[in-house]
């Protein structure tokens, strides 16, 4: 019988039984065997694991890559309002990106009018909070009232999204972590997106597209006939916040 897991459902904030959230949505590519490496071990490693012909013999999981970190109806709700729209977007993207012809392709243009850009926002948002411990919220509260309330589009400008596309090097688990350039940020990275969230810095992270203003998606934006966007793609071998060099390139 499998073990029941309570703790602090990352969304509603209440003690109760978890269940287990795939991050990114498991419609997503999300559902496959995974090979689990300590962080510690990686970056002792760092020079090995950039080896193509090096093995490590981690820990094999199951069933994709995610955590006990939401209530069922949370999840429930996540599933219900916002999945959707990121599990349209990730399939474009990844058919796309995935082409042989594609394969030197740096920078990629895609038409999202019929992606609500609202919804697919709010899921990148809460990928971010249930991929951190539940005193991640208690720092950013704002975060939490944004996924909660279904059509808002209340998120502080203290708070900035940026996102890039990506099919090669290291999956980045969507941790906060403190940078002397950028200050706070959170990295998620599985194929075929990346994202950014950016906590009080004022200045723009050129690298990568923002998308904070998707969070205006309204009516009118709605009924536009073309919705353009340019992604670029980078490689994340190295295991550093927003660091995007190839494998080639030297430490």
């Amino acid at each position: 019988m499998k073990k029941k897991i309570k703790g602090i459902c990352r969304i509603c904030k209440e003690e109760k039984e978890l269940s287990f959230e795939h991050i990114p949505p498991r419609s997503s590519f999300n559902k496959g065997r995974w090979q689990s490496i300590p962080s510690s071990k990686y970056y002792q490693n760092l020079e090995n694991f950039l080896k193509e012909d090096f093995k490590y013999k981690g820990k094999i999981k199951q069933g994709g890559i995610g955590e006990y970190s939401l209530c069922i109806e949370c999840n429930n709700q996540l599933g219900a309002n916002y999945v959707n729209e990121y599990k349209k977007f990730s399939h474009i993207a990844m058919s796309i990106i995935s082409e042989e012809k594609h394969s030197k392709v740096k920078c990629f243009q895609f038409d999202i009018s019929d992606i609500n850009h609202l919804y697919f926002l709010k899921q990148i948002i809460a990928i971010f909070v249930s991929a951190n411990s539940p005193e991640f919220t208690e720092s950013y509260p704002e975060l939490l009232d944004f996924i909660k309330d279904k059509e808002s589009n209340l998120l502080p400008n203290r708070y900035r999204i940026y996102m890039y596309l990506n099919n090669e090097g290291q999956i980045k688990n969507g941790k906060f972590s403190f940078t002397n350039k950028h200050g706070v940020i959170c990295e998620f990275t599985y194929p075929p997106f990346g994202f950014v969230l950016s906590i009080d810095n004022p200045n723009r992270i050129m690298e990568v597209s923002e998308i904070t203003n998707f969070k205006y998606y309204n009516e009118y934006i709605k009924k536009l006939e073309k919705a353009p966007i340019m992604l670029n793609k980078y490689p994340t071998y190295y295991p550093f916040p927003l660091d995007f060099r190839e494998l080639n390139e030297s430490m």
